[in-house]
């Protein structure tokens, strides 16, 4: 019947005339040899033990005594033997005795065609061949390497066909998925964007798994929403649905929850998760077989990745442990994405501040090689910012010779550590000088060491007062006072009314106001009067008709003017006048710069020195200093010759007046008894 040629009898003698007692064979076989032992093989085809054929007897006696999993059909039924190694492959099937084509009808359309080739003589091999079998009920994929081999009986015909099997089902599979987790590490790493990480690993994940659906879900800090994310099969379309946790049941909520990977072999009848016939919360997504992972991050429920599929299917160890770690990996990057999103964004922040920025944002790495330079570098400096990208060593050739030393120091200090700031003076390659006040800090990495320095140079220049503000409402007269201003290199700024000026006058830059008195709009000596009390900075030059009545000129004094030029005047006189208000406000600005560089000076002074500027201020000596303070008159001295270098005095009245002019006050004149006598 198998076989294409006339198969050996199933009861053909045996080679000795007298029959041989199955004692006589099968002297052990494990429990399988029990078994044949005992079965009863009256009503088989192949008739009791002692009548069966000496090939039968030997071959099936080498099949029983191996340890490799073996099994044995034999003659024109195809009869099963099999061994003990073998046994657990069949699992709960007992084929002993039948047919193979019953024992594994559910592979015979598979291996029959394999069986009539060893029937017709012909041998097979197969190595890792997929083989899909019934485990627990459930279908379950194996992989096998096997041999089917003829086995002849005392005729040299066939007699029967020994399969040896090998099962490579945990090769295969630890293989698939180790390799699947190295396209999905490398699928993630090509991705930015974290809606597009989240698909892909849960679109990757379902084709592993052979899932009719797969998706991602994100969970609200409440731990309520998820916001779900799948591909269902092979569709092309997306599909995005919100769920509330609570409607998958409370037993998976808290399952997910409490960070247990939940596994549905069958909806209708599950055992796993505790919770027998949940199919109806899955009945909607078409769900009978379910995995989903969840993933605990800081201690909250923060994700979940999900398959399923609609017939029963029993979860292997293998696909679960590929679904977790993708689910990690997948979270993985999606954190990692929105990090770096968040970077870009920040940097993207920085940049666009640092290029509207006045002042010189930079930033240089542990090779003394500058990363970043703003481009308000070429307005301070005067000159490209490629110079000092191609070598920043170039940055201490633009310092001037006196501040090297100074400025190069407070760059290695910021290098070891120590935020500090810096004034020094720069000279531009037009030869002008600017004072700039540079701020150094270190910026660390996560382990605290040093990987590069920023700074904020800001240009604490004083104005040379080259700004006039012209506030004049006749357009004629205004338009000819700035071309005469623009041709003597002043920049100019003019305005057609005192509301117009007034409005901005706080924020302007230093600078010299020209005011036609004379134009109604103009508003009279309302401006000097509100910069006056608004103490700007803003020297006004009144200009009008007195017509011989000098209390006009006197009004316009009183309100703030630094000058009255009488109308007409000569373009000399104009040009002298705004010289002279410029002076005025370099002056003031040199001050002030003096006076907040010793104000910030006093504020580092030690304690000790800072007492013994305020006896000197009071006028004390150094005898008269020390008693006060209880230290001798020569640690007094000291600390004189301290203040003097820190501030920058040449003498000990220079050192009084810097102090003084920075708001210092002495201290309360000491005790007669603490004064020195005349």
């Amino acid at each position: 019947m198998p076989s294409s040629k006339d198969l050996a009898s199933d009861k053909a003698a045996p080679s000795s005339d007298k029959p041989v007692s199955a004692g006589h064979f099968l002297i052990d076989g494990g429990v399988m040899g029990l078994r044949v032992r005992e079965h009863d093989w009256s009503s088989s085809p192949l008739g009791p033990p002692e009548t069966w054929p000496q090939s039968l007897r030997t071959t099936l006696n080498n099949v029983l005594a191996s340890k490799f999993p073996t099994y044995l059909v034999w003659g024109s039924e195809l009869t099963s033997f099999y061994n003990d190694a073998y046994a657990p492959i069949l699992g709960e099937n007992d084929a002993l005795g039948q047919p193979i084509q019953i024992a594994w009808g559910e592979l015979w359309d598979e291996i029959g065609p394999i069986i009539h080739k060893a029937l017709d003589g012909e041998t097979s091999y197969f190595e890792d061949r997929p083989i899909r079998l019934l485990r627990n009920g459930l279908p379950q994929q194996t992989w096998w390497t096997f041999c089917y081999s003829p086995v002849r009986n005392e005729t040299g015909e066939v007699g029967g066909v020994r399969c040896t099997a090998h099962e490579t089902t945990n090769r295969i599979v630890t293989e698939r998925r180790l390799q699947f987790l190295v396209d999905v590490g490398n699928r993630l790493r090509e991705l930015t964007h974290a809606e597009a990480i989240m698909l892909a690993g849960s679109e990757m994940l379902g084709r592993y798994l052979q899932a009719t659906r797969s998706g991602y879900g994100e969970v609200d800090p409440a731990g309520e929403i998820i916001s779900v994310q799948s591909r269902s099969g092979d569709e092309p379309s997306l599909l995005s649905e919100t769920h509330r946790l609570d409607d998958f049941g409370s037993i998976l909520v808290n399952e997910l929850k409490s960070g247990r990977t939940v596994l549905i072999d069958d909806a209708t009848n599950d055992s796993r998760t505790r919770s027998p016939r949940i199919a109806s919360k899955f009945a909607n997504v078409g769900a009978r077989a379910v995995l989903a992972v969840p993933l605990i991050k800081g201690d909250r429920f923060a994700a979940v990745l999900f398959a399923h599929q609609p017939e029963p299917h029993r979860w292997q160890d293998h696909e679960i442990q590929a679904a977790e770690e993708v689910a990690e990996r997948t979270w993985d990057a999606v954190s990692r994405a929105r990090a770096e999103s968040g970077l870009r964004e920040s940097e993207e922040r920085f940049r666009q501040f640092a290029e509207n920025s006045a002042n010189v944002l930079w930033i240089m790495d542990a090779e003394r090689r500058m990363e970043f330079l703003s481009s308000a570098y070429e307005t301070v400096w005067g000159e490209s910012r490629d110079a000092l990208i191609r070598a920043s060593e170039h940055w201490l050739k633009t310092v001037h010779p006196d501040d090297r030393e100074q400025a190069r120091a407070a760059l290695e200090r910021a290098f070891l550590g120590d935020a500090t700031s810096q004034e020094y003076r720069i000279v531009r390659p037009d030869g002008a000088v600017r004072w700039i006040r540079d701020t150094f800090f270190p910026i660390r990495s996560p382990d605290g060491r040093v990987q590069r320095v920023g700074g904020i140079a800001v240009d604490i220049t004083v104005h040379s007062g080259s700004l006039v503000y012209v506030v004049n409402g006749d357009e004629a007269s205004r338009q000819a006072l700035s071309r005469t201003l623009q041709r003597a290199s002043y920049s100019v700024k003019a305005f057609a009314s005192a509301a117009d000026f007034l409005e901005v006058a706080g924020a302007l830059t230093p600078g010299c106001v020209v005011l036609n008195s004379r134009s109604p709009e103009s508003g009279g000596l309302s401006v000097p009067r509100q910069l006056t009390r608004a103490t700007s900075g803003l020297p006004v030059i009144v200009t009008g008709e007195s017509r011989g009545d000098y209390r006009r000129i006197v009004q316009a004094m009183r309100a703030g003017a630094v000058d009255w030029l009488e109308m007409p005047y000569a373009e000399d006189t104009l040009l002298t006048a705004v010289a002279s208000a410029m002076a005025d406000i370099q002056q003031s600005a040199e001050r002030d710069r003096e006076a907040e560089f010793t104000r910030a000076r006093v504020a580092e002074m030690p304690a000790r020195e800072r007492e013994v500027l305020e006896g000197l201020l009071a006028g004390a000596t150094n005898k008269v200093i020390g008693k006060q303070l209880g230290i001798s008159p020569r640690t007094v001295e000291v600390h004189r010759a301290h203040l003097m270098e820190r501030l920058g005095a040449r003498t000990l009245p220079d050192l009084i007046l810097m102090a003084a002019a920075a708001g210092l006050r002495p201290s309360k004149r000491p005790p007669n008894d603490a004064r020195e006598s005349p």
